[in-house]
């Protein structure tokens, strides 16, 4: 019974964590849109459904602001990939990203 109740407890964990890097990835693919709009890239934005949004961010701030919320970012996948507890990875990312 203990071994069943830690494989679940595991799979739970593995599964947040998996939930947690795709929204972490969906927000770099965000901020990289930003970001090429920004440049004046002629790369395809994946986001195109959220258009204004993404206009609306890279107007509001520069290229060297967006790097960094990517940099906080990739910080956060890292933290998540050493078992830094989820919570305070997602917190000082958040941090990070108002800073930005």
């Amino acid at each position: 019974m203990k071994e069943l109740e830690d494989r679940q407890k595991r799979r739970r964990t593995r599964t947040q964590r998996d939930s947690l890097d795709l929204a972490l990835t969906d927000l770099t693919g965000f901020y990289r849109d930003v970001l090429a709009l920004q440049l004046g890239s002629a790369l395809a934005i994946a986001n195109e459904d959220i258009r204004p949004d993404l206009d609306r961010i890279a107007r509001a701030s520069g290229p060297e602001r967006t790097l960094r919320r990517i940099e906080a970012i990739i910080a956060c996948r890292e933290a998540l990939d050493r078992n830094v507890a989820p919570l305070l990875a997602v917190e000082a990312m958040t941090m990070a990203l108002r800073a930005g």
